[in-house]
């Protein structure tokens, strides 16, 4: 069986755009929507984040994996807030933030008599503390 071939052919070089100063913007392709009678659409998107109505030129693109297309979910400024930290709060506001009462549990101290160094020594004894008592209540004191 015979087969013909035949020579590559050299592609075509396609033609170099003029490369734009520096510095300048690139050039931004029309985002207008126009409809059957010729008439621009100004076509309007909710964005998810902060629930405002905005123009479609507010919502960027983006590439899906299937190849699609689509528009981004939050407006620019949404998308531009995302990744920045939060500010850190002030040292007074930090200062006046409570602790919850199960955390700030305080151990219990007795008070004991001042004893003269030659007495003869007394046997440790334990005393039991008092349970968590809820913050409007007040705790009896050891006696």
């Amino acid at each position: 069986m015979l087969y013909k071939v035949t020579p590559m052919m050299v592609p075509a070089v396609p033609e170099k755009k003029e490369a734009r100063e520096p510095g300048q913007p690139r050039k931004r392709r029309k985002s207008s929507v126009y409809d059957a009678d010729g008439h621009e659409v100004l076509i309007s998107l909710m964005c998810l984040k902060c629930k405002t109505l905005k123009p479609l030129a507010q919502f960027g693109l983006r590439k899906m994996a299937d190849g699609a297309i689509r528009n981004q979910p939050w407006c620019r400024g949404c998308r531009s807030g995302a990744g920045t930290k939060k500010p850190k709060k002030d040292e007074s506001q930090a200062a006046t933030v409570q602790v919850p009462a199960v955390a700030a549990a305080e151990p219990v101290l007795q008070v004991v008599a001042a004893v003269p160094l030659d007495a003869a020594p007394v046997a440790p004894t334990l005393v039991d503390a008092p349970a968590v008592v809820a913050d409007d209540a007040t705790p009896t004191p050891l006696v």
